[in-house]
């Protein structure tokens, strides 16, 4: 195959002229094509990583993900569960001003002294205090109904996920907003966090694809995965396994 063939093949690849792009749940397997061994040498390193010299908790397969769906659906308001240092917050406001979109970033963090100080001078974000158990009591339904779409939620807490999609899932997503549940990758459970005593957030990580899974049954002609960021490494080639999400 020429040269050619191969650019004009991968054109037509592209999220735009994939019809076979959305799936439901029912559709998708709890595996992936990466092997676990690559696992641990992808994900070991992850608390050395910054972003302009702030912790960037990002595998290396969502930096590359994130900026290309960011640039298609030109999302309007950001909401990140799990604010931790700040690094991935500013690093999507950083995006939304690199493709010059007029976009606002919200992060929440039930803890936000591990905020960097460069984070928090950082002014296109907004850091939120509070429990994503309560979502409520940080974001309550008439502030999420004043915020522009599409909207980009993506969870990174790791308590209680399901209850905070099925939050904005009550409270304003709309038709064509994204919502990524990350972490939900059943590999780094078992083998990134091996040297960890917190037996409560492994728990809570291992039960997170099952519990999703669970969810998206039920909401099945609401919410499909999208296959294009969903799979471009490979089947569920990230650490989001079937939880890259697109509302219908």
């Amino acid at each position: 195959m020429s040269y050619q063939s191969v650019v004009k093949a991968a054109i037509h690849q592209q999220a735009p002229f994939n019809p076979n792009r959305f799936v439901k749940i029912s559709d998708r397997k709890d595996q992936c094509d990466i092997p676990e061994s690559a696992w641990k040498a992808l994900l070991e390193n992850a608390f050395l990583q910054t972003w302009k010299g702030i912790l960037f908790d990002k595998g290396p397969t969502e930096t590359i993900l994130y900026p290309m769906l960011m640039y298609e659906l030109q999302p309007k308001t950001i909401i990140e569960i799990g604010a931790l240092s700040g690094g991935s917050a500013v690093w999507l406001a950083d995006h939304l001003e690199m493709f010059q979109i007029a976009g606002c970033v919200y992060s929440i963090d039930i803890d936000l002294s591990l905020l960097d100080e460069k984070a928090k001078i950082d002014d296109r974000v907004h850091f939120l205090e509070g429990d994503c158990q309560q979502m409520e009591a940080i974001m309550p339904p008439k502030m999420l109904s004043e915020l522009p779409h599409p909207w980009l939620i993506i969870e990174d807490a790791h308590a209680d996920a399901v209850g905070v999609v099925d939050y904005f899932h009550h409270n304003g997503l709309q038709t064509g907003d994204y919502v990524i549940v990350e972490d939900t990758n059943q590999t780094m459970w078992e083998i990134e966090w091996e040297d960890w005593n917190d037996v409560e957030l492994i728990s809570q990580g291992q039960r997170k694809l099952g519990d999703l899974t669970s969810w998206l049954m039920r909401h099945a002609n609401e919410y499909l995965i999208d296959t294009y960021y969903q799979d471009m490494y490979g089947y569920n080639g990230s650490k989001n396994w079937n939880s890259i999400l697109k509302r219908v």
